[in-house]
This record gives C-alpha cells, sequence and structure tokens, in this order.
C-alpha cells in the first residue's frame, strides 16, 4: 500500500471525472492492470489506472460518477489524503508477445485501454494496434484529439451501441466491423473490458468465429470465471 493526495479531478464527460493521484512512492504497474483506492471514512473502490507504464509518481484515474448522493465520487476532494492499494489484475498488456493487438473497450473501460494504448504509443515499435471502443451515445466518448493522433501503426474506432434493441443484438453490428477488417485472430492478442456479461458474449464470438485463442483473449472481467 502506497500513502497518496488527491492532485487534481476534472469532467472529461457527462459523468467520467479525470482524478490525478500523487504518490509517496513510486508504483510499479504493467498497462492494463488497476488499483484500489481507500479513503479515510473507509470506503475504498478498484479503478483502472488510466496512465501509461512509467509515470512515476503520478497516476491518472477515470472515474465513473454514479450519480448516488453516497457515491464514491462525491466523497472524494481534491487535497484528500487516500491509500493506494496494488496494483492488481491480471489483464495487463504482454508486452514482449510481438503479436499484433486488439483492444475492444465498453463504456468507462475506455480508461483500461488508454493505459495500454499509450503505453504502446511511446514505444519504437512496428507492432499493429487496433482499438474499438462502444459507447451507449456519441457524447460519452472523449479524448478524441489523443486517440486520433496515435502513431499510423494504431487504428481506433469509434462505435455506438444503441443501434439495436437488446443484448445480445447490440453486439452485431460491432462483431461485423471487427470480423471485417480482422478475418482470422489466431495471432492476435484481445484485451477486453467492460461490463462481464458483454466481454463473456464477445470473446466466444471471436473464439468460435474469428478464430481467436482462448488463452491469448485477456479481460479481468472473466477471468475468474475460467480459471475455476
Amino acid at each position: 500500500m502506497v500513502t497518496a493526495t488527491v492532485s487534481s479531478m476534472r469532467a472529461l464527460n457527462s459523468y467520467i471525472y479525470r482524478v490525478v493521484i500523487r504518490l509517496e512512492s513510486e508504483l510499479n504497474y504493467q498497462p492494463g492492470q488497476y488499483v484500489q483506492v481507500i479513503l479515510n471514512c473507509g470506503r475504498s473502490g478498484y479503478f483502472s489506472i488510466a496512465s501509461p507504464e512509467n509515470s512515476g509518481e503520478v497516476i491518472e484515474l477515470h472515474i465513473a460518477d454514479t450519480r448516488k448522493h453516497d457515491s464514491f465520487l462525491k466523497k472524494l476532494k481534491v487535497g484528500d489524503d487516500v491509500v493506494v492499494a496494488g496494483p492488481m489484475g491480471n489483464a495487463w498488456l504482454r508486452s514482449d508477445s510481438g503479436r499484433p493487438v486488439i483492444v475492444l473497450a465498453f463504456g468507462s473501460g475506455y480508461s483500461y485501454a488508454r493505459s495500454i494504448l499509450l503505453t504502446e504509443a511511446n514505444k519504437d515499435s512496428e507492432r499493429k494496434i487496433s482499438f474499438y471502443w462502444g459507447v451507449q451515445n456519441e457524447n460519452d466518448f472523449y479524448e478524441r484529439d489523443i486517440l486520433e493522433s496515435l502513431p499510423t501503426r494504431f487504428t481506433v474506432n469509434f462505435h455506438l451501441l444503441n443501434q439495436a434493441p437488446g443484448f445480445p443484438d447490440i453486439m452485431s453490428a460491432l462483431l461485423v466491423k471487427l470480423s471485417n477488417a480482422h478475418a482470422c485472430l489466431v495471432d492476435y492478442d484481445v484485451y477486453l473490458v467492460g461490463k462481464r456479461d458483454y466481454c463473456l458474449f464477445v470473446r466466444g464470438e471471436i473464439c468460435e468465429k474469428l478464430s481467436a485463442l482462448p488463452e491469448r483473449v485477456y479481460g479481468d472481467s472473466f477471468w475468474s470465471y475460467f480459471s475455476t
């Protein structure tokens, strides 16, 4: 555990806030991992690290406002002392594999993807990275300028999930877009983040229909489901 201070908070869209935390000592983490933040009142929450690796003694979190009067975000203030535990999670970026990467994020799962994308963007590499981000509303997208300035070996795809009446139909258009760009995923590393049912469904579809290898499809939302 590391003692830390909330350095700044800023809205990124209508419900996601950028929270910068300054740590008393450097946190060694892999892109794609998460931390537990513990408040003085004892309340805690788990959040993906949005910063790329080697960020020193500062980490960035993107925290969703649940609109509840007692939400974690409403209890958090600039200047607060907190405790950061971690890092945690097994769905971290396998940097040494050399295989092309697909990152597929739903909603606020972008913060997880962001760490992976920015880490890879900082490397002198020819590794191909494809990012798909699915949200419910157009206004949910943010940091377009960052995503659109990634190196040319990256492709970024924004996708609205409200084009069909229900699940799993809302996944169909996204899977068609994915399969049109990548007919076979046997040689890819795939990272999934978001609601568990979304990720489980996509994992099943890409393994069955696009030949993705189950052991190369990473996601903490379903990790324990397949390891027990």
